[in-house]
């Protein structure tokens, strides 16, 4: 007996002989079958299979009218594609030819007559089971597709919804532009004169009265024009469009040019102004708007909490092995903050004291925006404070090497260097490796040793030390090189190197995103890998590089 599943099989048995219909129908009846439908006439076959809609077919194959090949041919017409029809061809054609033709024109099964009936029986349990599974699995790719179109929908509705909200935050966006834009321009043009006319009359009254009413003037105008610098930095920070400004310069000049209007404004609100330089001077590679900025807005706070007492800054050049950093120091004996709020003020729009009973006026942008541009610089801010002791705040910003500093250590090092380090071509073509990670320089000396002479640097310094003393046929150049210069600035000073100025060289990197790869070619570099690289596209770039400079 069969289960109930497969009980109710819709059955359809087409053969020219009455007989072996019969035989089979008798069997499909013991079994349990209880749908059949039977046809001697191959003519019927289509219409029985539109009306009857069979699971499983039992076919003869050498038939009047139509045989089975013709037969299951008509049939392929009328089922949707990917469905599937299970048919059981039952012949008396012995033929391997007829077997194979059977079952590439849409058999699933093929049995030759006479047949064992238990046989038959179980070749049809088996083919309606697999009809059963694929029916299964059909109804479920429709219920997936179905579930697919839905959320289809309600994806293609979010994103409709997105896409306007994002239009209203751009339009937003633009309208707070302008509008700050328009702001800018209407208070910054009569403060023009506010602040003008105000120092003339400083200068040119001459009742105290009257001079120090202009002061007041004078005092508030530069006040409000803080404000608008403050706001609008902001702006620019919160919408990242500070650009920067990268350039050597030195430190200790350009303190020197910040303090000034400092130093006359502590000495007219009588306080004291230190300022106190270390000996030496101090490179740095930042910029220079930016960080003067930085210093502006600290001494700002500084000036406006401080009544009594003094304002110092202190610059000096701290060295913490490998790496040294230039520290900026600006102390008062102001105010003071409470320690548990000193967190706060580094937020934007916040104070120690807030509210309608806040002690002091302002926007609170000052520090948060001096702390977002110390991050964009990468440099680091530590604040010190006790009420009514005063405030300190150290600055730190990485330093470089002078230019003459920078050449004493590159002719330190190509003495410390000898030919072998520097690794002879034995007539191979020559590889300058440049990278920090040791475990790196090991896998791409194994990469490219038995094609390659290599020569391995394991920062800037040593490379352009090793390309002065000898010229490669190419240098692969790591970006990020630790402590020490990058790998652009060893790019640019490998190519000043009157041997190196056509040498190809590549930066292999693990900065890949489209702007990385602009900013290399925009600098010269001759191609550029993104780690982890291909050994063979590897070797294969250093080959054609260095045979089209040959060329």
């Amino acid at each position: 007996m069969i289960d109930s599943t497969l009980k109710n099989a819709n059955i359809l048995i087409v053969d020219d002989k009455q007989d072996n219909i019969d035989i089979l129908t008798g069997l499909l009846e013991i079994t349990g079958y209880i749908n059949i439908k039977t046809t001697t006439d191959s003519r019927k076959v289509v219409d029985l299979f539109i009306d009857f809609k069979p699971d499983i077919i039992l076919l003869d194959l050498q038939m009047p009218h139509f045989t089975g090949y013709q037969v299951m041919e008509q049939l392929k017409s009328l089922l949707p594609d990917n469905s599937y029809i299970p048919i059981l061809v039952l012949t008396a054609d012995l033929t391997t030819e007829a077997k194979q033709l059977a079952l590439s024109g849409g058999a699933s099964d093929f049995l030759t007559k006479p047949y064992d009936l238990i046989e038959v029986d179980l070749r049809i349990k088996n083919l309606l089971k697999v009809y059963y599974s694929h029916q299964f699995l059909e109804n479920q790719n429709k219920y997936l597709d179905e579930i697919v179109r839905e959320r289809t929908k309600e994806l293609e509705k979010t994103n409709i919804e997105l896409s306007y909200a994002k239009y209203n935050a751009e339009e937003m966006s633009k309208l707070q532009s302008y509008f700050l834009s328009n702001v800018s321009h209407e208070m910054r043009t009569p403060l023009i004169s506010i602040l003008g006319f105000s120092e003339i009359l400083v200068e040119e009254l001459k009742n105290p009265e009257h001079i120090e009413n202009a002061k007041y003037i004078l005092e508030s105008g530069k006040h409000l024009q803080n404000t608008i610098n403050n706001i609008l930095s902001f702006h620019e920070l919160e919408k990242k469009k500070t650009v920067l400004s990268i350039q050597r310069f030195e430190l200790r000049n350009l303190i020197k040019k910040i303090i000034k209007p400092y130093k006359a404004d502590a000495t007219n609100k009588g306080l004291k102004f230190n300022l106190n330089l270390c000996e030496h001077d101090i490179w740095i590679q930042s910029d220079s708007k930016l960080l003067k900025n930085i210093i502006e807005n600290i001494l700002d706070n500084a000036l406006k909490f401080t009544n009594n007492g003094i304002i110092s800054i202190n610059v000096d050049l701290q060295s913490d092995t490998p790496n040294s950093y230039a520290e900026i120091t600006i102390l008062d004996t102001g105010v003071g903050i409470n320690p548990n709020k000193i967190k706060n003020i580094l937020e934007p729009f916040r104070q120690e004291s807030e509210g309608l009973s806040r002690s002091f006026e302002g926007m609170g942008l000052g520090l948060s925006i001096a702390k977002q541009l110390i991050d964009a610089l990468n440099g680091d801010i530590k604040i010190e404070s006790a009420v009514g002791e005063g405030t300190t705040v150290i600055l730190n910003f990485p330093a470089i090497d002078s230019d003459q500093d920078f050449t004493n250590r590159i002719d330190l090092k190509k003495t410390s260097l000898n030919m072998n380090y520097l690794s002879p071509t034995n007539g191979m073509p020559s590889v300058l490796l440049v990278e920090d990670n040791k475990d790196i320089r090991i896998l791409f000396h194994k990469y490219l040793e038995d094609i390659f002479s290599v020569g391995e640097a394991a920062n800037g310094v040593t490379a352009i030390a090793m390309a002065e003393l000898l010229t490669y046929d190419i240098i692969l150049m790591d970006i990020n090189l630790g402590a020490g210069i990058d790998g652009i600035e060893t790019f640019h000073r490998i190519r000043k190197l009157p041997n190196c100025k056509h040498i190809p060289i590549i930066a292999v990197t693990a900065y890949g995103s489209e702007l990385d790869r602009k900013k290399f070619s925009e600098h010269g570099f001759n191609g550029f890998m993104e780690k982890p690289v291909d050994r063979k596209n590897l070797i294969s770039t250093i080959k054609n590089l260095i045979e089209q400079r040959q060329l």
